[in-house]
């Protein structure tokens, strides 16, 4: 495909008018001022007259599955929601079940800009089926939770399910997109035994580690009464969780101590501003890390905390929640903003020839309309992007150089289908929970 004098957003976040880029494969091949060479007669040329186009996005914490739950167990703080209410839900939920909520959570993802997720659930094998489907990158994990002192793992249904999507993987049967990554809930649902032996799992499979990190307040005292005043970075440290690339979601709570651990680390933080708010866990100090030069990335987190996967909006209050919460009108700036959804989450998912617009890379474009009201007059694209666009906004979503969504359509996805079997699939648990209460 071509894309005719459209306006483009560059690898240095340099907003460029009247530019031609051209795909060939996954990758990008061409970017210039001049219309290039067709390879072939039937090479689509897109006219990008009122468009702009950027890299997509990745959404570098969620739960994707998660979305059959969205509504439920509202106006609970974080242990009471999981305990009484997400719990015994997802210990209803079939593998096939675990499929179509996917492909429910991923039309959300590709409409908003997405090109890549990084999820923790179970059921990974129907996840990764659903989501290569789809047509979106994936990394996976199974977040390991233990509470036996005498775990060995060999027994655990987490760390069994991260070894056999790792096979299927790669054994052919998923194509690229699908990455893995070993999962490490939390520091709260495991002890130091249990991360040691995911760590070193980790290393020696040469694997990422994903894994929440102070969220609440509550999580990061009772750790240091458990741990001998560590915190959660600290225990993870301890662990040698940190010894492999490792993703930490939201962070709320990370001391400035932890801060310089997970710098040294080189470990990603991912931001889930919509989560934390409404859970009330509190506000992430993200103009901190920034100025301090972390890695930050952000993430929608699951449907049933947030309560949708729209990175187009995750991304909006990850720049208005920073500004407000610091009293600073300049905390971040969109360019920081777009830089943690692109580039770091791509960093973050070990995919490093993605995260931007740059011969060479991965042809992952959403493309904007700019002629709508909310984006009108077009002063300053990037912050209309940052502060004014809405996924309706985004009319292509270009994954790996393939175009998975167009004009409102899914390439992969027939969506009648999917709402069908997610909604009989809703009714059948919430019947055998109704049932258990009896």
């Amino acid at each position: 495909m071509i894309f005719a004098n459209i306006k483009l957003l560059d690898e240095n976040f340099k907003v460029l008018e009247n530019m031609f880029l051209q795909t060939r494969e996954d990758k990008i091949a061409y970017i210039g001022t001049t219309m290039p060479e067709k390879t072939s007669a039937d090479e689509e040329v897109y006219d990008g007259k009122g468009k702009f186009l950027m890299n997509g996005f990745y959404n570098t914490h969620c739960h994707v599955p998660m979305t059959i739950l969205r509504g439920y167990g509202e106006g609970l703080s974080l242990q009471d929601w999981l305990f009484t209410k997400i719990f015994p839900f997802e210990a209803k939920l079939t593998p096939e079940d675990v499929y179509w909520t996917t492909k429910l959570g991923a039309m959300e993802l590709i409409s908003s800009g997405c090109a890549g997720i990084s999820d923790m659930y179970f059921h990974i094998e129907s996840e990764a089926k659903a989501l290569d489907e789809s047509g979106i990158k994936a990394n996976i994990c199974n977040g390991v939770t233990s509470f036996d002192p005498n775990e060995d793992l060999a027994g655990n249904r987490g760390w069994n399910e991260t070894w056999s999507l790792l096979d299927s993987v790669k054994n052919g049967k998923f194509s690229s997109r699908i990455k893995v990554d070993m999962g490490l809930h939390a520091e709260y649902t495991n002890n130091e035994r249990v991360a040691k032996l995911i760590a070193e799992g980790a290393k020696n499979a040469d694997l990422g580690i994903h894994a929440h990190l102070s969220e609440t307040a509550k999580e990061q005292a009772e750790c240091a009464e458990r741990h001998n005043g560590q915190t959660p970075a600290q225990f993870m440290k301890a662990a040698g969780v940190m010894d492999c690339p490792a993703q930490f979601a939201h962070c709320v709570y990370v001391t400035e101590e932890d801060e310089e651990i997970l710098k040294k680390a080189g470990s990603f933080l991912i931001h889930n501003p919509s989560s934390n708010l409404k859970l009330g866990s509190g506000i992430a100090p993200v103009k901190r890390w920034v100025e301090k030069g972390l890695k930050v990335c952000i993430g929608t987190d699951g449907a049933s905390s947030n309560n949708n996967l729209d990175m187009m909006e995750e991304i909006h209050i990850a720049a208005l929640l920073c500004r407000g919460a610091t009293k600073d009108a300049n905390a971040v700036s969109a360019a920081d903003i777009v830089k943690m959804a692109t580039v770091n989450g791509a960093l973050a998912q070990g995919r490093k020839d993605c995260g931007a617009v740059k011969v060479g890379n991965k042809a992952d474009i959403i493309v904007f309309d700019l002629m709508k009201p909310n984006l009108q007059p077009d002063f300053d694209t990037l912050a209309n992007v940052v502060f004014s666009a809405q996924s309706s906004d985004i009319v292509m979503n270009m994954i790996d150089g393939r175009v998975v969504y167009r004009d409102g359509n899914f390439a992969f996805i027939n969506k009648e289908e999917v709402y069908r079997e997610v909604n009989e699939r809703l009714s059948r648990i919430l019947k055998e929970l109704a049932a258990d209460q009896k």
